[in-house]
């Protein structure tokens, strides 16, 4: 095990904590040793994909964090790269491990409550009208640090879920709401528009934080010919014609997970890596992620729809 940080005070506490013998100041002096087989990038998401494409060419497998990059370009760059050197890029991307959304995914797929799908709703958020993070984390929230709004930052996270659960996107329509109470006029406010899946279901969405959006109201909402499904953090509402009359509304939990979500994506990387599964996070699958979110800033600035194979080519 090895830690890397430019910061030598916090390094050696953490190091200490951990048991962990080795650490680098310099992440290249790392990329150098041989003993290190695999990375795990938790940099500023500007700088992903330039140390994605050094790791790559060090003949390291990479662990990126979410966003893998800034823009498609970008992470095309990396996966490019990941292919020409015959390493694993994955990202670590945990929203698609999560009990409710691997249960949901089922019910999509299989048709349980909802017979054939005929509209979504996803709903995302809080509120924070001086919306920021501070100390070590200050650079998730400032541009010049490379950091973002909660399109980006947070919407990253509802889109790899949302294709999950969902399957790919075809189009994306966003628009951009600012409440007079939202004090960032260097970030984006509430984003919310409509989603056109390949399968021909719209995805209604929104992502913001200005609306501190409760449970069970924060989630999904999907609809079918034959019921519908409410969908919170820890349990469903379920609504249809597949039950009992005295049945319909009943609360159903979601199963519970043996590992965190992290957990699962780490071992889901190993997995990859050793060639037991290809995980649900690739580098490949996860551009997709991006392009949604990377598309849903350009369909606001010009208030039109776009669509994914025309913009980005195949994905």
């Amino acid at each position: 095990n090895c830690l890397v940080d430019h910061d030598t005070s916090f390094l050696k506490q953490k190091a200490e904590s951990l048991d962990v013998s080795k650490t680098y100041t310099d992440y290249q002096e790392a990329l150098k040793d041989p003993e290190i087989d695999a990375v795990s990038i938790c940099l500023p998401h500007a700088m992903h994909a330039r140390v994605a494409v050094e790791a790559a060419s060090a003949g390291k497998h990479a662990l990126c964090e979410k966003p893998m990059a800034m823009t498609v370009a970008e992470a095309t760059r990396m996966i490019e790269a990941a292919e020409d050197y015959g390493v694993t890029l994955y990202v670590a991307e945990n929203a698609a491990y999560a009990a409710s959304a691997v249960r949901l995914h089922e019910i999509v797929e299989q048709g349980e409550y909802l017979g054939e799908l005929t509209h979504a709703e996803m709903r995302k958020g809080f509120q924070a009208q001086d919306y920021g993070y501070t100390g070590r984390r200050r650079w998730l929230s400032t541009p010049e640090m490379g950091g973002t709004g909660t399109w980006m930052l947070h919407g990253i996270h509802s889109m790899a879920q949302l294709r999950f659960i969902l399957g790919e996107v075809e189009t994306v329509y966003v628009r951009q709401h600012r409440a007079a109470s939202f004090q960032r006029e260097d970030l984006e406010g509430t984003m919310s528009g409509l989603l056109t899946l390949v399968r021909g279901v719209h995805v209604a969405i929104v992502q913001t934080p200005e609306t501190r959006i409760p449970y069970p109201l924060r989630g999904y909402t999907f609809f079918g010919d034959q019921g519908i499904v409410l969908a919170g953090q820890t349990s469903m509402q379920v609504f249809s014609e597949t039950l009992d009359a005295k049945d319909r509304g009943v609360t159903v939990d979601y199963p519970e997970a043996t590992l965190s979500t992290y957990a699962q994506e780490m071992e889901a990387f190993a997995d990859t890596v050793t060639g037991i599964r290809i995980g649900p996070t690739t580098g490949r699958s996860e551009r997709r992620s991006l392009a949604i979110v990377q598309a849903g800033y350009e369909s606001a600035e010009s208030g039109q729809p776009v669509n994914l194979k025309a913009r980005f080519g195949e994905l």
